[in-house]
């Protein structure tokens, strides 16, 4: 192993390990941000920021939004989610 190999940790990688070949960012915009909103207005705070970069934490607001007592907020993470899985297999128009 080489010095300057550093070790990967899964759950915090860059965005650009999320696009599969660049073709499109991790969450649509208009919609990452609608969540975040409908999020702030049950009393969760989501960092659009942490969203980006870490899987681990993007897939933990996903799940508190779907199981909110909010079908407007369900059905935006179901809609995340489908993006995400969309993403991370390659797999164009899903969503």
């Amino acid at each position: 192993m080489e010095t300057s190999a550093k070790p990967t940790n899964v759950d915090h990688f860059p965005a650009s390990a999320w696009r599969g070949q660049g073709q499109a960012e991790p969450w649509p915009d208009a919609l990452l941000e609608r969540f975040c909103l409908r999020m702030s207005s049950q009393g969760m705070c989501v960092s659009r920021a942490l969203m980006a970069c870490d899987r681990r934490y993007a897939l933990e607001q996903i799940s508190h939004g779907h199981n909110m007592a909010d079908d407007t907020l369900r059905a935006m993470a179901v809609e995340l989610f489908r993006h995400f899985l969309s993403q991370r297999s390659g797999i164009v128009g899903i969503h």
